[in-house]
């Protein structure tokens, strides 16, 4: 069940429009996400989805300090994206992120998935979805 979280999330960054149309093509803020937001998003929601069954504990271990490592990246990136702020929502996204990960580096520090997979599928996640939604273009459809 979880790893349909975690290809849903996969597939909402994905179809955000990939990284090289956000915001009107702002390379500082394509950096930002394709260095930071990306990945400490995919390391954290990680942590909350249901291991391998045969993962061996140092690869829990790992998988973990991952997330940790995922949950404190998605707080300085949030933050610099308020850095970069533009009208409307913006700095509420960033802020939902920020929010949610600091909820998520306790979670991972605890490593309870069920907190990190609600986070991952709350707060994080509606912070990623609703900026993508507001100020990534949607491409041009062909007829």
């Amino acid at each position: 069940m979880r790893i349909r979280l975690l290809l849903a999330a996969v597939a909402a960054l994905a179809a955000g429009g990939a990284v090289a149309q956000v915001v009107t093509h702002d390379f500082p803020v394509q950096a930002i996400m394709a260095t930071g937001v990306n990945p400490g998003a995919l390391a954290f929601w990680a942590g909350g989805n249901d291991p391998p069954e045969d993962e061996t504990k140092a690869q829990a271990d790992l998988r973990w300090a991952e997330a940790l490592k995922g949950a404190q990246t998605l707080q300085v990136k949030g933050r610099e994206l308020m850095a970069h702020s533009r009208p409307g929502r913006w700095n509420e996204f960033a802020q939902m992120l920020v929010d949610g990960a600091v909820e998520g580096e306790a979670a991972a520090k605890a490593r309870n998935a069920e907190k990190a997979f609600e986070i991952g599928g709350g707060a994080i996640y509606n912070a990623c979805n609703g900026c993508h939604k507001t100020y990534i273009p949607s491409p041009t459809r062909l007829p």
